[in-house]
């Protein structure tokens, strides 16, 4: 399950605020950065970096986890 925030009101601190707030498992941050170099940042919602990925290597991380049925997904990430 996604969920995607595209509110332009908001900045992009108080859209990883909110998320982290939503206690979302995974949060993907697309910033302009990120976006040119079709890359995504990744966090977990205690706030753990785990830094920037191609969007084709997080894409296959997330189907992996979730065939292994993994109860700390957000550590093994």
């Amino acid at each position: 399950m996604s969920d995607v925030d595209l509110d332009p009101g908001c900045t992009l601190n108080k859209k990883i605020r909110n998320a982290q707030l939503a206690q979302y498992n995974f949060i993907l941050v697309v910033g302009e950065k990120e976006k040119s170099s079709n890359t995504v940042n990744v966090r977990t919602r205690d706030n753990k970096v785990h830094g920037e990925r191609s969007v084709d290597e997080c894409i296959q991380r997330l189907k992996e986890l979730k065939s292994s049925k993994s109860r700390n997904a957000e550590e093994d990430f």
